[in-house]
């Protein structure tokens, strides 16, 4: 098999046209190709491609990015066998926030902090394909944060014809969803047609673990003439509640085992293994992943009258009723091609995008100045520079410790547009040119209401609604945060793709300018020595010194803005040698600029030493050979990511007293490795797939004080936290006239819990199982029953693990969730 140079970009209108374009030069040498979803790219770069091929045989309802955890250098692990719990995912080390997530061309990753959220993506019936660029980023594409690399997912086109699909699931949780689509087919002579969709999902792990998900989405496209020109536009909106369970921390585990641990004597050269024999899993954990110590939140339900204390510091501190996510987020997305000339085309990309979102949480307030130091609370926030303290429930008294609902909301507005040009100097040379505007509106609030008797929020949101709010004795609403970002992206980008010399060589040329610019706004005051505490209520500078005993602190200010630039070229070429033997290698220079962390302080009130962290800075380089008979497909890749300016959330020192919890960069991170895939198709009925990578990532400096360069943290030499050295696994598929089977295999190597390596976390390897039986034999020719068994043989382990500095500063673990059954029935016609 043959492939030209014109392979994929980022998924933009006129990347899709160039991939089809690849798709038609294939030149086949007449032998069967290997189909098992998961394909090998022609590409300059390491890259893979998951197809509906492999995506239909995956648990109904889970993460999309669950389908790509069979691809070398990927891990991705969901807090829950259908992913509503969220989950976590890495590319070569490199976490979500330094990866590159978009949607159609539409950026995923927050504005803010370039968080991803797994749980929030589209149902993966809709998902035509899944594009990953290992460990760098594609030339366009829009973002101020890629690092390590993209994922891109594509959704379904219409169908010419009119066809409608439900898929009803059930699984353990008395978790229910139910799917459904409806094609349209050809509405007019000019070819418009259109889908839309809808899901709802529901289950309950645990009494306090309840989840629902509702999703709609639509798409109509028309196409133009008799040509690739076209004009598409979809819309996605999405509905999550659910009370999440986080994990322990490795000291309640220790402390629930009788200290069994040895985690006070751990050192990097002795690190401690945080693994449990299966007695000790049990003893924590039930079968579904539970924690038996679980925490229940149950408020007085009438006040307790005058002179009577009411104290809620020891209830509902762990409780799953406040600890919820509630999120609502949708887009709308614009995509066009249109041929100007036979070597000219145009294309536009276009979409909006919104964001309502909370982690929950909860905090006591005392209705006095007078307890302090007996509760966290924020004293003065409550007189407000008008009385002494507020009566919280309304008893007649300020004797009272009230807990409330406490979350940090973050709302985005955010617009972006993609133009691009595309020239076709030959049938074997073309050049590109694009140029993107991505702005959000994002605000970062922190609103208090009240919890009702059984724990729960009177509102998901805190946010105004009356009576349900805090309120300061001014009227104002009682909040931790009250900012507002403006992040604002012009890039522009160039690239040459094409075969000067020979049609067995192909380069690709191509360099990104990216101009980023944050115009940010803080409302609150900023009180050093309390990580990043704000008073947020009416009171004046001469109020909040008396109440935090510090006059040296952030005002509140407006207009702050800063501004990063960056040149980010790439290099590619693949040679293939002979039609089954070819070899690749690139090169790319990669960034991600710092995040809304530097609101932490203002700069003009308080002043740090060089507390400010610069962008992170990536080059990565990639080398390999690809085989490909059509029965036998096969690469092997070595890699290396140099990475400088690291950031990491740091406590500096403050000149004049006091500490902040600041963004800082810590130095170089060194990263290198091998991966390797390998699919076979023996017969017809037989497809093989498998994989293997290994990722050495060495930090290169110690994590130090900013202003007397004492050692924070020792992590010169250790390698990075949750980060296996080795993954493998793979797939086997039969594929029989009346029957689809698989198995799916993956190990995971031992993971670090800590940035100096003094614990580690066992390796583990999960199997799952999957299986579509026909019911062809009654009539329903696209109809069928599908089984998915996750876990199958029940496999104890850690799935995330969330890092401390040292085990005796914390770290925490999620427990792996146990066996779980899934049955669903697809209906089609």
């Amino acid at each position: 098999m043959l492939f030209t140079s014109h392979m994929a970009i980022a998924q933009t209108a006129g990347t899709i046209a160039a991939e089809d374009q690849a798709k038609e030069d294939i030149v086949v040498t007449g032998q069967k190709l290997v189909t098992t979803g998961i394909e090998m790219s022609n590409s300059p770069k390491a890259r893979a491609v998951v197809t509906q091929d492999y995506i239909e045989h995956t648990v109904p309802g889970q993460s999309i990015f669950n389908a790509i955890n069979l691809v070398p250098g990927v891990n991705y692990v969901a807090s829950d066998p259908y992913g509503g719990n969220g989950g976590t995912i890495t590319i070569r080390g490199f976490d979500a926030s330094r990866i590159a997530f978009t949607f159609d061309g539409l950026p995923l990753n927050d504005a803010g902090n370039y968080a991803i959220y797994s749980s929030q993506q589209v149902d993966p019936e809709l998902v035509q394909s899944v594009n990953v660029s290992f460990g760098s980023t594609d030339v366009d594409t829009p973002t101020a944060s890629a690092s390590g690399g993209t994922v891109n997912y594509r959704t379904i086109m219409p169908t010419e014809k009119l066809s409608a699909t439900t898929v009803y699931s059930h699984g353990r949780g008395n978790m229910n969803r139910v799917f459904g689509l409806i094609n349209t087919g050809n509405l007019t002579e000019s070819g418009t047609r259109a889908w839309v969709s809808a899901s709802e999902q529901r289950y309950r792990l645990y009494p306090f673990a309840q989840v629902r998900k509702s999703q709609y989405n639509a798409r109509i496209y028309q196409p133009l003439g008799s040509g690739k020109d076209f004009l598409s536009l979809a819309g996605f909106y999405y509905q999550h509640r659910n009370m999440g369970y986080g994990g322990l921390s490795v000291a309640n585990v220790n402390t629930l085992l009788g200290n069994t641990l040895p985690t006070a004597a751990a050192s990097a050269a002795k690190p401690v293994r945080v693994d449990l024999t299966a007695a000790q899993y049990d003893s924590v954990v039930d079968g579904a992943g539970r924690f038996l110590k679980t925490d229940t939140c149950l408020l007085p339900s009438a006040t307790p009258g005058a002179g009577t204390v009411q104290d809620d510091r020891s209830q509902c501190g762990n409780a799953r009723q406040i600890r919820t996510n509630p999120v609502d987020t949708g887009n709308a997305r614009f995509n066009s091609l249109f041929t100007l000339n036979d070597k000219l085309t145009l294309t536009f990309d276009g979409g909006y995008s919104y964001t309502l979102a909370n982690g929950g949480g909860s905090t006591v307030f005392a209705e006095t100045d007078g307890a302090k130091g007996a509760a966290r609370n924020q004293f003065g926030r409550l007189g407000g520079g008008v009385a002494p303290g507020l009566d919280l429930n309304g008893d007649g008294d300020r004797l009272d410790y009230v807990r409330v609902f406490y979350p940090s909301n973050t709302q985005t507005h955010r617009l972006i547009a993609i133009a691009g040009l595309r020239y076709d100097i030959d049938p074997a040379n073309l050049v590109r040119l694009a140029y993107t505007w991505d702005r959000a509106r994002t605000a970062q609030t922190g609103e208090a209401s009240f919890l009702r008797s059984d724990g729960y929020p009177t509102t998901y949101f805190g946010v105004d609604h009356g009576d349900t709010v805090v309120r300061d004795a001014a009227g104002g609403i009682v909040q931790k945060r009250d900012r507002l970002t403006y992040s604002i992206l012009h890039q522009l980008s160039g690239e040459y793709r094409g075969r000067p010399l020979s049609d067995d060589l192909s380069f690709t040329l191509g360099v990104r300018a990216a101009f980023f610019r944050r115009n940010m706004s803080n409302a609150c005051y900023t009180i050093p020595g309390s990580g990043s505490e704000a008073y947020c209520t009416s009171q004046t500078a001469r109020q909040v010194a008396a109440d935090s005993g510090t006059a040296k602190f952030g005002a509140p200010y407006t207009g702050r803005i800063r501004e990063y630039h960056a040149i980010l070229p790439n290099a590619g070429l693949v040679w293939q040698a002979t039609p089954r033997i070819g070899a690749y290698a690139s090169y790319a220079k990669g960034f991600s600029a710092p995040t809304t962390d530097i609101y932490s302080y203002d700069d003009k009130a308080i002043s740090l030493r060089d507390a400010e962290a610069s962008p992170e800075r990536t080059d990565s380089y990639d080398a390999g050979l690809r085989y490909n008979s059509g029965m036998v497909q096969a690469q092997l890749g070595g890699w290396y990511i140099r990475y400088d300016n690291r950031i990491v959330s740091t406590t500096v020192q403050l000149e004049g007293g006091g500490t902040l919890s600041a963004s800082r960069n810590v130095g170089r991170v060194d990263s290198h490795g091998v991966d390797a895939t390998l699919s076979l198709a023996p017969t017809r009925w037989l497809t093989l797939y498998g994989f293997g990578s290994y990722l050495k990532a060495t930090l290169r400096e110690d994590i130090r004080n900013a202003d007397t360069n004492a050692v924070l943290v020792a992590t010169k030499g250790k390698s990075l936290v949750d980060t296996p050295n080795w993954q493998y696994g793979g797939r086997a598929q039969v594929t029989l006239p009346f029957m689809v089977a698989g198995i799916s295999a993956k190990h995971v190597g031992d993971r670090f819990v800590t940035d100096e390596n003094d614990a580690i976390s066992a390796g583990y390897t999960l199997v799952d199982l999957d299986a579509q039986a026909s019911l062809g034999w009654l009539g329903l020719d696209k109809t069928y029953v599908q089984l998915n068994v996750t876990n199958l043989f029940d496999k104890r382990y850690f799935s995330n693990v969330w890092s401390a500095p040292r085990i005796a500063n914390g770290g925490a673990l999620n427990f792996g969730v146990g066996r779980t059954v899934i049955a669903s029935l697809h209906f089609q016609f």
